[in-house]
């Protein structure tokens, strides 16, 4: 008798010796989808950077449309069934809690301020929570494909996006921090704090990429750290990833 398609929170049971069935392609080629769905997403949204400092409005709008999509990746994608509701309400949180820090920004900007420590944590959690439930998607894949190095990429910028996050809330801590003429050329970082937001992408991704940012005033111990933490926040990812890899080639050369 041919024996059923295993159930959707067993995707470690496939390996690729593994003889795959109608279900377990149809349940990869979804999960492929959604890969590409995040990739796409989360690259858009840093190529409109420059258009978010002409027009700030955007850099909320396109961070609720970030955390739209990992929420309908990890709901609707992801073969890991455990905690999702746990996960769709942290994400109803997320958007809720940038809802509200943008009404306070607009109201009373010190009040703003002051609560984006909060502001930053409430997107922290989500985001490593949902890089977590990804990264563990990734190993249970059979085969590393386009599709799941699309997902692997997509991981790592994220977190140069949530590093933007933390860049933007030492900013508006401790502006001095900073080189004002190369993160707000021509206006106030305090007066317009959503215009500068393009500017701490930029150097969460140098700090991504490199091993530091150009924004960082020289010497200063604050921003340094921050810079520090993003750079090691993503060598770590790719170390995983790179094991990912490496330890799915390994399995396939030796079936």
């Amino acid at each position: 008798m041919p024996q059923d398609p295993p159930p959707a929170s067993s995707w470690e049971l496939i390996t690729p010796g593994h003889r795959l069935g109608r279900e377990d392609v149809r349940r990869i080629r979804l999960r492929h989808r959604g890969y590409r769905l995040l990739l796409t997403t989360i690259s858009t949204v840093l190529l409109l950077q420059p258009l978010a400092r002409r027009w700030p409005w955007l850099t909320p709008l396109m961070a609720i449309g970030v955390a739209l999509v990992m929420m309908l990746f990890l709901t609707r994608y992801s073969p890991l069934v455990a905690h999702k509701r746990v996960f769709y309400g942290l994400g109803i949180a997320t958007i809720l809690s940038e809802l509200a820090w943008l009404a306070i920004l607009l109201t009373d900007t010190s009040l703003a301020f002051h609560l984006a420590i909060l502001h930053l944590l409430i997107w922290g959690l989500f985001i490593a929570t949902f890089l977590l439930r990804k990264t563990k998607a990734l190993m249970m894949e059979p085969y590393v494909t386009l599709a799941v190095v699309m997902g692997a990429a997509a991981g790592y910028l994220l977190i140069g996006y949530l590093g933007a996050f933390l860049l933007h809330t030492l900013l508006l801590w401790q502006p001095q921090s900073f080189e004002s003429t190369l993160v707000a050329p021509g206006f106030d970082p305090s007066l317009h704090p959503l215009r500068v937001f393009p500017s701490m992408v930029v150097g969460s991704f140098q700090s991504l990429t490199a091993t530091g940012t150009a924004l960082a005033r020289p010497g200063d111990v604050l921003a340094s750290t921050g810079s520090l933490a993003i750079t090691l926040a993503g060598q770590l990812y790719l170390a995983v990833m790179i094991a990912l890899i490496l330890g799915r080639f390994h399995r396939r050369t030796h079936l």
